[in-house]
């Protein structure tokens, strides 16, 4: 007979990815309000000045990071609270006709 090899099952951090102190998903949208900002800030600075691009840089990517910031502490996954009970109906009917005998 053979012998079965194991092998570890890899099942990941079981945590989310945290850098600095943003956490998950969340580290993506305070890169997006870092690259929203820079965005802005370029546009504003190829019309008008550098002095106003880095101010319109500053009046876009602070009031993103602080949204961030506040979604963050609503949870990772934002999990909503209902106040009632939903019941969803089976999609097969066979699984809730009674069979009847004779």
């Amino acid at each position: 007979m053979e012998q079965q090899k194991s092998y570890a099952l890899y099942k990941g951090l079981q945590r989310p990815l945290v850098f600095k102190f943003f956490k998950g998903k969340f580290i993506y949208w305070a890169l997006g309000a870092i690259v929203a900002g820079i965005i802005v800030g370029g546009a504003i600075s190829a019309f008008l000045s550098s002095i106003a691009g880095i101010a319109g840089l500053v009046l876009v990517s602070v009031p993103l990071m602080f949204y961030t910031i506040s979604q963050q502490k609503n949870g990772l996954y934002k999990k909503s609270k209902d106040n009632f009970i939903a019941m969803i109906p089976p999609k097969c009917k066979a699984a809730y006709e009674t069979k009847k005998s004779i």
